[in-house]
């Protein structure tokens, strides 16, 4: 009788090591399995918005499927265009005009404001003298985005500001902005000459690379 308790006593205490290992081991293990769990998520999220270059592609496709020429009067973009573009790039930053605008009816912004201020898009995509870094992708800290990715492209989007909407010129992807136009860097012309500025328009409600959300 005293061999059998023996015995049970010994399994007992078997289990109960048996039972305190699996659990210590469960508990050490648990924080590596949540972070291996969290950056398979990472991953998963980050993929979500990565743009191709097919995708940029699409998007030339897409805008110059019209007939170019100037922005049409009295839209979002050509308003836009005017206001970051009429006026002179120094080596101190951008100085809007300033003086009265040629209408009709004077005072206005007209198709004569527009003309100045497409070309003075046109020569900052060509050239540009201010260049905001992007690219990598969506939501990536500042130290890692650059100026140029390389891939030949030259972006004019925008973005909310606390003055409102503004555009900036990029020459990598602009994760997470409403990307509005991209042209080849080595011939700008061919989108003006096949610009759909319906397209364009559209696109200020749309996010490039990133969430949709409403800016305005």
């Amino acid at each position: 009788m005293a061999r059998s308790n023996k015995v049970l006593v010994a399994v007992v205490l078997a289990l109960v090591a048996f039972c305190a290992t699996q659990l210590l081991e469960a508990f050490v293990g648990a924080p590596s399995l949540r972070a291996s769990g969290s950056t398979a998520l990472r991953a998963r999220g980050g993929g979500e918005y990565d743009i191709s270059d097919a995708d940029i592609q699409n998007f030339y496709t897409e805008i110059t499927s019209g007939s170019g020429g100037d922005s049409p009067k009295g839209t979002v973009v050509s308003e836009l265009i005017v206001k970051f573009f009429h006026g002179e790039f120094t080596a101190q930053g951008f100085k809007r005009y300033s003086g009265q605008w040629k209408g009709p009816p004077p005072g206005n912004v007209g198709k004569k404001d527009i003309a100045i201020a497409m070309q003075g898009l046109k020569t900052q995509m060509a050239n540009p003298m201010f260049v905001t870094k992007a690219g990598v992708g969506y939501g990536v800290d500042e130290t890692q985005k650059v100026v140029n990715d390389g891939k030949g492209w030259v972006w004019l989007a925008a973005e909310m500001s606390p003055g409102g909407l503004a555009v900036e010129l990029f020459q990598s992807v602009p994760y997470g902005k409403r990307a509005l136009l991209v042209a080849k860097q080595s011939n700008v012309d061919e989108l003006f000459s096949k610009v759909n500025w319906d397209v364009a328009v559209a696109n200020i409600e749309k996010t490039f690379g990133g969430p949709q959300i409403k800016q305005r």
